[in-house]
């Protein structure tokens, strides 16, 4: 008899927008369908993509970050009351799996990879156990992924090369989830994916495609060598650390690879707030030195969206005017702008709450508060309507569509690419005046 998996990923926004639209397919749940056996019926639905219908299934899976963990349970409590058994996994409810474990029959705890079968071997035997805890997964024997699944409503496929990191920020949940162990695929397994792919653009998913020293440089070199000598002739993106221009060999074969652009996290313009972030690489780099790195990305052609986090303890109210002069400053081609967020799991959440600075505390409900974009927590330099409007300011300054098609001219004569400074224009005028709207939007309410 043929059983019917539904998994899904909650809603994170109502509404379509930008954010949605540069969604990458949920990579955990082509995994699962990859490892479910072939008498099950599997469905993924991303309702950022898609809408729910509630249709019948035999089993549930929704997974969750923090901010759309609210819809998870509401997704579950709605399939409990059909009589449907229901499964959540992800990095919110690895952290709050007694939380998850009040709307779901069942809670994943970490990477679901190694008991995903034994979990659905249990419920066929009508014997599913209250929690499960997964090892982290050996990505040199891992089966691959299920990209029919997703919808074809992405505009981008997505792979991936590695997981953890070695870095141990102290806003971020990556090094709590996936390990400080850089794991990686084999090169020749990452390479055959590629060539298996049908579109001409795709990103790679890692949190750092790079990874650190020299070792880690080697094998980037052989991946992006690979690429080459397999006539791939593709255009890619990656998120990447800050020493990804350490070594220019590691450029020119990226560049040679099709490297289009890089995320790169800046985080802030401040060394007192890196040092709270313990972002080390970046402090070793120095803050003086982010425009010779951005200048030798863009001699190689390769564009940079930066990521900054606003609101850290070592931010003062001029932070705000400082950074979007910075960004003019040193051409960097795209931006995004986040409110610093403490999410369960990492060290940040667990400092805040003991000196008393949560705000949005109503849990679960206002978990969906927690998007980098609404404040959640007390500054410790100014206030939180001040840090709101400060956010503002940057975008106000930066997302004009006058100041977005400089910086994409700037950007096609520094890089020379004309379809990524089409792109950062996008992304600059889109992202900036959805920020604004909410912006707008919530003072007048």
């Amino acid at each position: 008899m043929t059983r019917k998996l539904l998994l899904v990923n909650p809603a994170q926004y109502i509404k379509p927008n930008l954010v949605t639209v540069m969604r990458l397919p949920p990579a955990s749940l082509a995994y699962l369908a990859a490892l479910t056996p072939s008498d099950w019926d599997v469905k993924v639905i991303d309702e950022n993509i898609e809408p729910l219908i509630f249709e019948d299934a035999d089993l549930v899976g929704i997974t969750s970050c923090t901010c759309n963990a609210p819809r998870g349970y509401e997704i579950a409590r709605e399939y409990v009351r059909k009589g449907t058994k229901t499964v959540m996994g992800g990095v919110h409810a690895s952290f709050m799996s007694e939380e998850a474990a009040q709307f779901v029959d069942a809670v994943v705890i970490g990477e679901a990879e190694s008991i995903w079968r034994g979990l659905l071997a249990d419920f066929e035997r009508n014997d599913l156990k209250k929690s499960y805890r997964g090892e982290r997964t050996n990505l040199e024997t891992q089966i691959r992924l299920r990209p029919d699944v997703c919808s074809r409503k992405y505009r981008l496929p997505s792979v991936e090369t590695s997981r953890g990191c070695p870095s141990d920020c102290e806003f971020c949940s990556v090094t709590s989830f996936h390990g400080r162990t850089y794991r990686q695929k084999p090169v020749e397994d990452v390479l055959d994916q590629l060539e298996s792919l049908k579109s001409k653009y795709f990103f790679f998913m890692d949190d750092n495609i790079l990874g650190f020293g020299k070792q880690a440089e080697e094998r980037a070199i052989r991946l992006f060598q690979g690429m080459i000598d397999r006539g791939l002739k593709k255009k890619w993106g990656c998120a990447v650390g800050i020493d990804f221009a350490n070594n220019p060999e590691v450029l020119k074969y990226a560049r040679k690879a099709g490297c289009s652009a890089v995320f790169m996290g800046f985080e802030s313009i401040n060394e007192e707030s890196l040092e709270g972030m313990h972002k080390v690489r970046n402090l070793r780099l120095g803050v003086k030195n982010y425009e010779v790195l951005i200048k030798k990305l863009h001699d190689h052609g390769i564009g940079v969206m930066g990521s900054f986090v606003l609101g850290n303890d070592g931010d003062r109210k001029d932070v705000f005017e400082r950074t979007a002069k910075f960004v003019l400053d040193s051409k960097i081609d795209a931006t995004l702008f986040a409110i610093l967020c403490p999410f369960p799991g990492t060290r940040l959440y667990n400092r805040l709450m003991q000196e008393g600075r949560l705000l949005r505390t109503n849990y679960p409900h206002d978990w969906k508060y927690h998007d980098c974009v609404e404040v959640v927590f007390k500054p410790k330099h100014m206030s939180p309507d001040e840090l709101t409007d400060g956010v503002a300011q940057i975008y106000s300054a930066l997302s004009s569509r006058l100041t977005s098609f400089r910086r994409a001219f700037t950007s096609a004569i520094q890089t020379k690419n004309l379809v990524g400074s089409g792109i950062a224009y996008l992304w600059n005028r889109g992202s900036g005046r959805l920020w604004l709207k909410k912006y707008k939007d919530e003072a007048a309410a």
